[in-house]
């Protein structure tokens, strides 16, 4: 079972670096492989979600280090959740990308699209603050490539606008990141809970301002008010189906806060 916590992050990154090596082949192959991989996609996550619905989450141990030194994923009802609704957008994403032939308009579409469904699911999935940002920094790049397909000076201006906010709110989180590990010694998310639990008054200072920043980063990337500056350009000029996944990355944001 928990085999199915690990397989919503492998099958993009599998598909992303298929097509990748299948590019001299041709745009028709690109657009088969990655469609067949957003199906495959929604099948896995819907049977991520029946097995979360069953009982206790689903725990992965990468590399068999156990918790809280090593990388866990975990798959509960509310991960299960935002990996379906994800995978449900990126087929139609994908279909009207390919229908409306705007996939053409520029190289690596497909590439950076599933590398990007890899980073949300990564993000939904992961049970480490660290991991948290790796995998918002993967999905961030691929998404600076989405937001400049098919080019033009609307969208370069309104993508270096997204790039250097984005930049900024990793720097914070770097920040965040690294005073909680100094203070609590570790960065699993349920290890964390302990800790802070058994939290002399001293430490509290640091952790709650590291907290504030994370919410502010958090906000950011989720593009609440006030700090959606990034927002109206990044939409307005992005492609339709980016626009949309850009609709479910902002999300991250937000889930990342609860």
């Amino acid at each position: 079972m928990t085999s199915l916590t690990f397989l919503p992050l492998v099958v993009p990154l599998l598909i992303g670096i298929s097509i990748l090596l299948i590019q001299s082949l041709g745009l028709k192959r690109q657009r088969l492989i990655s469609f067949l991989g957003a199906v495959t996609l929604v099948w896995v996550s819907i049977n991520s979600l029946l097995v979360s619905l069953e009982g206790e989450p689903q725990v992965f141990i990468l590399g068999n280090w156990v918790a809280p030194y090593g990388i866990v994923l975990v798959l509960d009802q509310f991960s299960a959740m935002m990996v379906l609704i994800t995978s449900l957008l990126a087929i139609g994403a994908i279909w009207y990308a390919i229908a409306q032939q705007i996939d053409g308009k520029g190289a690596h579409f497909h590439t950076l699209f599933h590398i990007q469904l890899f980073g949300l699911n990564g993000a939904f999935l992961t049970g480490d603050v660290f991991n948290l940002f790796v995998f918002f920094e993967v999905l961030l790049l691929a998404s600076y490539g989405l937001i400049l397909h098919g080019g033009g000076r609307l969208r370069t201006k309104a993508g270096v606008h997204y790039v250097v906010i984005n930049l900024i709110g990793s720097t914070l989180f770097l920040f965040a990141v690294g005073a909680l590990y100094g203070i609590l010694g570790t960065l699993n998310i349920a290890d964390m809970a302990v800790k802070i639990a058994e939290l002399p008054t001293e430490g509290y200072g640091i952790v709650t301002e590291a907290g504030l920043l994370l919410l502010l980063v958090f906000g950011l990337k989720a593009a609440m008010f006030p700090l959606y500056l990034w927002l109206p350009q990044a939409y307005a000029n992005a492609s339709a189906p980016v626009a949309a996944l850009f609709a479910i990355m902002t999300k991250v944001g937000l889930y990342a806060i609860i």
